[in-house]
């Protein structure tokens, strides 16, 4: 693996998983992720970090790219 992963499980809650090893689970209801940073971008794109090595993922909405930028 080396981009971040993040994956739906089928009850409704989602994983994120870092080559790193760091990961996390975020339950129903939860709306922020602790050992991950989301940031909102422009132009339909989002940015997920890991806290703990610093390496992040760009994803664009509209086209499903994803890239790592570390």
């Amino acid at each position: 693996m080396v981009e971040i992963e993040m994956m739906p499980e089928p009850n409704g809650t989602w994983i994120m998983v870092c080559p790193c090893g760091q990961a996390e689970r975020r339950g129903l209801g939860l709306r922020a992720w602790r050992k991950f940073k989301p940031t909102i971008l422009p132009n339909h794109r989002y940015r997920v970090c890991c806290t703990a090595c610093g390496r992040c993922m760009e994803h664009r909405l509209i086209y499903g790219i994803t890239r790592s930028t570390k």
